[in-house]
């Protein structure tokens, strides 16, 4: 299993394609769906008191696109809709799970969300 801790984006081709610091050196195969994330507050269960980790703010989920020994690029699941951003442009629509897929950066984290 790769160790999900030190995935990170790398480059940004535009706001569906992503490369990330894994390639075919680490194990990544065509079948792996990855979550981009960014790292949100601690939190801590009101109950005991007792931290319950991190909270894991989702960007976008990929899926491998291209396979190089040392990086991949990945493509985002979401479908490009142009007749929808359009008709959202002139309604002044909002659509959360574009806006958090064109906010992804160079560095944010990236994790395996399946392993086949």
């Amino acid at each position: 299993m790769m160790d999900n801790k030190q995935i990170r984006v790398v480059s940004k081709i535009d706001n569906y394609q992503i490369v990330i610091n894994r390639g075919a050196q680490d194990k990544v195969n065509s079948f792996m769906r990855f979550l981009v994330y960014k790292e949100g507050n601690e939190i801590f269960d009101p109950l005991t008191k007792q931290s319950l980790g991190f909270l894991e703010i989702p960007k976008g989920i990929f899926k491998v696109f291209h396979i190089q020994d040392k990086m991949t690029v990945l493509v985002s699941t979401l479908k490009k809709d142009n007749k929808l951003m359009a008709f959202q442009a002139f309604s002044n629509g909002i659509d959360i799970e574009k806006d958090l897929l064109f906010s992804i950066q160079i560095g944010d984290k990236v994790k395996i969300i399946n392993e086949n």
